[in-house]
């Protein structure tokens, strides 16, 4: 299928970042949760792409940036991690500026670094706050440790349950904007720090594009409970 409009704009790579800096990330990640399981509920971080790198998440975000479709423009990345078992979905929503309730601000581009196999997919549908009608057309965005995942950041997206497994799903969320939002941050961070043993890799190095699955939407949902769903969020508080 021919991916036109928005969904034309959804990307992903494989191999975004180094092995040894992936595996030294996932390994934060679910120690951090583990010891701190409600640590990110409410909340995300920001890194002013102007500022160096204090931690190791900001070095790796600094990392990113370079396969982000209109990277210049960006000021800032709003980001956030999740270690969950595999069987555990997400609601399909919008990202927005949580700072704002009467309305849906978006990021500029949306983006997922998967940093474990397992666990069910990234769906990305085909509608923004605006639309009216039901979506009939979505890209799936399986998992894969080093996949870096794209997409334009007022497009409805959720997670699909996996089968159950031993590993967890492990992810790092970065949304990209163009201006600070308000935000509802998270407390400050300390640690994991950025690491001397690792710089910056001005190239892509072995990056390489993924041939990304088309998914029919209407799979999950009947057109009208699209439309409700796609509703509720617009008119969140």
């Amino acid at each position: 299928m021919m991916r036109t409009g928005a969904l034309s704009r959804i990307s992903a790579v494989d191999h975004a970042v180094p092995v040894q800096v992936l595996g030294e990330v996932r390994d934060q990640i679910i120690e951090f949760q583990a010891e701190r399981p409600r640590s990110t509920d409410g909340g995300t971080h920001w890194y002013s792409l102007d500022a160096p790198p204090r931690l190791l998440f900001e070095q790796v975000i600094q990392h990113l940036r370079r396969f982000v479709p209109g990277a210049p423009q960006f000021i800032g990345a709003e980001w956030w991690f999740r270690s969950t078992t595999t069987d555990t979905g997400f609601p399909f929503h919008f990202d927005r500026d949580e700072g704002i309730r009467n309305k849906i601000v978006s990021p500029d581009v949306a983006s997922i670094l998967y940093l474990s196999t397992a666990g069910g997919p990234t769906i990305v549908v085909d509608a923004a706050p605006s639309r009216k009608a039901a979506p009939n057309a979505a890209i799936a965005v399986h998992p894969r440790p080093g996949r870096f995942g794209m997409f334009p950041g007022t497009l409805l997206h959720g997670v699909l349950p996996g089968p159950s497994s031993r590993w967890p799903r492990v992810t790092l969320m970065v949304n990209w904007w163009r201006s600070v939002p308000r935000l509802e941050r998270a407390p400050q961070l300390e640690g994991p720090p950025a690491s001397s043993r690792w710089r910056v890799d001005a190239k892509r190095g072995k990056a390489a594009p993924v041939a990304l699955e088309a998914f029919d939407p209407s799979r999950l949902l009947a057109k009208a409970a699209w439309r409700d769903l796609i509703g509720k969020q617009s008119t969140y508080r």
